[in-house]
């Protein structure tokens, strides 16, 4: 573990981890591991410092978010709803705002600011949750989608059509008709997380096991995939409770 004092009352501490795939420097935050700083493979390592401290206020401001969406479920019961939706995957933050109307029914709506309003019969939690989820599931529509034809075709793996579920055990999955169905609890895993699925996924468009073909495939478009892999492990752990728990009945 490294660190970089940012101010007179701010060292942070972070994470390298060299990749082959990267051409840039990248820095990600996620809750579990905080700040990482991905770099390419042939980058001179003394220029980490200086980099990270350009950055201090975006650092700031993403642990900060992440902090409080710690706080807020360390403290707060199972069904609690969200005041702070934080998407790793997409860099972003919302704020959820709960407006309480004499509608029977409940809707989420996002605008450009930055916040999600979810108005209705916000006494049901039930309700406010589906509601969230069919927001989450709009959100991983809009940037997932066209985040796995970009994948495509850089790589020329074309695929018929893409859906996006909520299913429990699985981030993502291909069928034998090419359609990949991608998992919107992908919104709370780290970019190189979600790209290596959607890549993973798009790999079976052309051997649909898991065949040492399949991974030779794999490997020759994502060397650093049994890190990624590893990492995957704790993906389950990112994702809110009241995003990732069944509905009640």
């Amino acid at each position: 573990m490294n660190s970089v004092k940012l101010s007179d009352t701010l060292t942070i501490d972070y994470q390298v981890r060299i990749s082959r795939r990267a051409r840039n420097v990248r820095l990600t935050v996620s809750a579990r591991d905080g700040l990482t700083v991905v770099v390419p493979h042939a980058f001179y390592l003394w220029r980490i410092p200086s980099i990270v401290k350009s950055k201090k206020d975006w650092i700031a401001s993403h642990l900060e978010r992440f902090a409080l969406t710690g706080r807020s479920r360390e403290h707060a019961p199972t069904d609690a709803l969200p005041e702070i939706i934080s998407l790793p995957a997409l860099g972003e933050s919302w704020q959820v705002e709960y407006r309480l109307t004499r509608a029977r029914s409940v809707a989420a709506v996002s605008n450009g600011s930055g916040k999600i309003v979810v108005r209705g019969a916000t006494g049901d939690k039930r309700a406010c949750r589906a509601a969230m989820k069919r927001w989450l599931s709009r959100r991983a529509g809009d940037r997932l989608v066209p985040w796995l034809r970009q994948i495509s075709e850089q790589h020329g793996m074309p695929f018929v059509r893409a859906v996006i579920k909520g299913q429990r055990t699985r981030w993502a999955s291909c069928s034998r008709k090419k359609t990949i169905s991608l998992n919107y609890k992908l919104l709370f895993l780290s970019p190189d997380l979600v790209r290596y699925i959607l890549l993973h996924e798009l790999c079976h468009t052309r051997q649909m096991d898991h065949s040492p073909k399949f991974w030779a495939l794999v490997m020759s478009l994502e060397p650093d995939y049994r890190t990624l892999v590893k990492e995957l492990r704790h993906g389950p752990k990112l994702v809110p409770d009241w995003a990732a728990h069944a509905q009640r009945r």
